[in-house]
């Protein structure tokens, strides 16, 4: 039982990381000097769009091992009397 509470913490901790990197935006703004243009500003995932995909792969690939390992542990009985 103590690997599946193991796994179940890396799982909830990569999950919450993971959404707080991809979700979390930043926003920047430029001002243009007076009569030289126009101000603008951007909004953007706070790793930028390619970090935040790759971060979003590689939390999917810790999830889905993580669940491996739950399923693994409750379904060997014999893990906590060896």
């Amino acid at each position: 039982m103590d690997r599946v509470i193991g796994w179940s913490t890396v799982a909830v901790v990569v999950t919450v990381t993971v959404l707080f990197l991809t979700l979390i935006q930043v926003s920047s703004c430029a001002d243009a000097a007076q009569g030289e243009g126009t101000s603008f500003c951007t909004t953007e995932p706070m790793l930028g769009v390619a970090g935040s995909w790759i971060a979003g792969f590689a939390g999917a690939g810790v999830l889905a091992f993580s669940i491996w390992q739950i399923v693994r542990a409750t379904r060997s009985p014999q893990q906590d009397e060896d």
